[in-house]
Formats: C-alpha cells, structure tokens, sequence
C-alpha cells in the first residue's frame, strides 16, 4: 500500500506521510512550534495545537517502572 504524502511543515521540501511526521517528530526533528498543513487546510497549524501534540510528549505518557 503507497504511503500518503499530505503534511508540509514550514521550511521543509517535500510532502509527508502521517509515519513520516510522527518519525521526524519521534527524532526531535521537529519541535512543538512547527507549522504543518494539507492541501484542504487553509491555515498552517502549530504540532503543539495538533494531534499530532500526543508524539511530541510521547517521553511524558511512558510507563513508570
């Protein structure tokens, strides 16, 4: 199955695939300040104020031992 290639993110070439926005944000890649869109949005959107939030605190919701 091809990957969807839908987010952009200010100041990157090229388009992303949800996996490939949650790898670059799993990495450190991109901070919370980010701006992402698609083309049906019309306003870019900070990671922070998106889904995608939950991944940028993945570290926060690990289990404690």
């Amino acid at each position: 199955m091809k990957k969807s290639k839908v987010w952009r993110v200010k100041g990157f070439e090229g388009s992303f695939s949800d996996e490939e926005l949650i790898e670059l944000i799993r990495n450190g890649e991109l901070k919370p300040d980010y701006a992402i869109t698609t083309r049906e949005m019309k306003k870019w959107i900070r990671l922070k104020d998106s889904i995608y939030q939950y991944y940028l605190r993945s570290e926060e919701n690990e289990t404690i031992q």
